[in-house]
C-alpha cells in the first residue's frame, strides 16, 4: 500500500509543479502596452483649457485591461479581446495620463468643467488586412456650482493601424486618444466661451 501512496503523491506534487511552470509560462507571454513616455517636441505641444477637465471615466464595458478589438467585415457587433496582449492599465487611466500631458488649464478657468466618458475603444478590422484604433468620447459641458449639464457632444476620432495585430492597433488608440483629448478640449472651449453660466 506505502509504495502506491508514494507514487501518488510523487505523481499530484509533479503535476503541481508542472501546472505552476504551465501558469508561469502563459504569463511571461503576455505582452503590455502603454502610450509610451511623453516626450516633448514640436509636434507634441500643450493645447490650453479655459475650462476644468475631470478625470475620464469609461463605459463599464471597458473597465478592464483587455485589448479589444471588432471584426467589421464579419459581424460588426461582436467584440474580441487579443488573447497574449494587455494594456498597462485601463483606459480610462491611459487617457488621464495622457490628458496630464497634453493639456496646460488656465490659472483663472471659467466656471465650467469638461466630463469625459469613453465609449468606445477599440481596434476595428473593415478587412482582415485594413485596420484603425477608434476612440469615442461622450463630452459633457457642466457648470460647477449647479452641477447643470449645459451640453453634450459625441467626439470620435480613428487613426489606421500599421499593422493587423495588438502592436498596430494599440499604437493607433495611442494617436487617435489624442485626437479625440484635442477635439473634445477644443469643443469645450468654444461652448464655455459661448454660454453665460460659464462666465
Amino acid at each position: 500500500m506505502r509504495p502506491i501512496i508514494l507514487l501518488l503523491t510523487g505523481s499530484l506534487i509533479i503535476s503541481g509543479l508542472v501546472a505552476c511552470v504551465g501558469v508561469n509560462k502563459i504569463k511571461q507571454n503576455i505582452v503590455i502596452y502603454d502610450f509610451g513616455l511623453s516626450v516633448p517636441n514640436e509636434n507634441n505641444q500643450q493645447i490650453t483649457s479655459k475650462i476644468l477637465l475631470e478625470e475620464p471615466v469609461a463605459a463599464e464595458s471597458l473597465n478592464h485591461n483587455k485589448i479589444r478589438y471588432r471584426l467589421n467585415y464579419q459581424n460588426p457587433a461582436r467584440i474580441f479581446f487579443y488573447t497574449e496582449s494587455r494594456w498597462a492599465a485601463n483606459p480610462s487611466e491611459l487617457l488621464s495620463s495622457k490628458l496630464n500631458t497634453l493639456i496646460n488649464v488656465v490659472s483663472n478657468p471659467m466656471n465650467c468643467s469638461l466630463r469625459l466618458k469613453i465609449e468606445a475603444f477599440d481596434h476595428v478590422f473593415q478587412t482582415a488586412t485594413i485596420s484603425e484604433g477608434v476612440v469615442q468620447l461622450s463630452a459633457l459641458l457642466v457648470e460647477k456650482k449647479s452641477n447643470e449639464i449645459i451640453s453634450n457632444q459625441l467626439i470620435t476620432a480613428s487613426i489606421a493601424a500599421s499593422t493587423p495585430n495588438a502592436q498596430g492597433g494599440t499604437a493607433a488608440l495611442n494617436q487617435a486618444s489624442e485626437i479625440a483629448l484635442k477635439k473634445a478640449i477644443a469643443w469645450g472651449n468654444m461652448m464655455a466661451e459661448n454660454n453665460t453660466l460659464c462666465r
